[in-house]
């Protein structure tokens, strides 16, 4: 335990440190897809902090990883190194079990998140997610092994065998404890994808596109720009720079029909790659809505109103669709909210 927890808290401090510098390192861009943004986009988007006295405090959720990773491999040290200390005891042992399944729970429903519905992948993720199973596998393991040795200490701090009855309530004790851990885990993880929006922040940026860009956005849509790009210091997607084919015209004349509209964050390369896809005539006819707290001329009040849970999310028919979308996925999306309005 004390290795996995040791290569925890290697990498939750590298993440943390990545997150305050507000840097993308050469690191993430290597072990992540298109050049980081896989990892970008979940590392610095919304589910990446959570929020505090209605937005003054932004925590990492990295900086709560490396708390806990550090927790655990301080327990298992002291136990190694002070041997009768109460690290060892009854009581100890409860508490490694309870923190390691609270960090094991919270990370599977961040895997389930990123998989399902945000449909995004991120080593870093992934890799610190294992790290937690596995050292709430072990500390379970050890729990219920009929050869554990489980001792506690007396008033004179020696150590004391524990009798079997006594055993049975630890048993029943550590039982307790996980369930309880569960809860408590379940319970922040609502907390941090109801928060969702005020947590949103990022360190990326992306080059800003010229004067005519910028007048798209503020218009509500992302136009492409044939003129030389310069620096307006904003915090904007980049332009649009395929033409929309046949299909996508007339799908963005449908989603325009239903009052459509997408939301995302200039940070994103999901939202970016969605927008591609359509290509620059598509999305002039479709409002874009920068989510964002720090993106150019952003509607993060309008996010947080539709409780917007991910990037990219399409908003058609008054009704939520998070994730990138193949044409042929929105369009079917489109004909079955067509068809339930009987216009088709």
């Amino acid at each position: 335990m004390a290795i996995l927890s040791l290569l925890g808290i290697i990498e939750t401090s590298y993440l943390t440190y990545d997150k305050l510098s507000s840097s993308s390192s050469s690191l993430i861009n290597s072990f992540c897809s298109a050049d980081g943004e896989g990892c970008n986009s979940i590392l610095n988007g919304p589910y990446s902090t959570i929020t505090l006295l209605d937005g003054a405090v932004d925590i990492p959720l990295s900086v709560l990883g490396l708390g806990a990773y550090g927790t655990v491999f301080g327990m298992t040290i002291l136990s190694f190194l002070f041997p009768t200390t109460k690290v060892q005891t009854k009581d100890g042992s409860t508490t490694l079990l309870g923190i390691t399944t609270l960090m094991a729970t919270f990370s599977v429903y961040l895997v389930s998140l990123i998989i399902l519905s945000l449909h995004s992948s991120c080593v870093f993720c992934f890799v610190s997610a294992g790290l937690s199973i596995s050292l709430a596998a072990l500390a379970w393991l050890e729990f219920g092994s009929e050869e554990v040795t489980i001792s506690t200490t007396d008033e004179d701090d020696e150590l004391v065998v524990l009798s079997k009855e006594n055993i049975v309530n630890y048993r029943k004790k550590g039982v307790v404890t996980g369930i309880a851990s569960f809860g408590v885990a379940t319970v922040l993880a609502l907390g941090l994808f109801l928060s969702v929006d005020d947590g949103a922040s990022s360190t990326a940026s992306y080059s800003a596109s010229s004067a005519s860009s910028a007048n798209s956005i503020n218009s509500g849509t992302l136009v492409a720009s044939t003129e030389p790009i310069i620096d307006m210091s904003q915090n904007i997607p980049p332009p649009i720079t395929t033409k929309s084919s046949q299909e996508a015209l007339s799908l963005a004349n449908d989603l325009s029909t239903l009052n459509s509209r997408m939301f995302g964050a200039f940070w994103c390369s999901h939202c970016y790659d969605q927008k591609q896809s359509l290509g620059l005539q598509a999305m002039q006819s479709i409002p874009y809505v920068e989510c964002d707290k720090d993106g150019y001329n952003n509607q993060r009040a309008l996010c947080r109103e539709r409780d917007v849970p991910g990037y990219p999310t399409w908003e058609i028919g008054g009704e939520l669709f998070p994730g990138e979308r193949s044409l042929d996925e929105l369009r079917e999306i489109v004909d079955e909210v067509l068809s339930r309005r009987g216009r088709l």
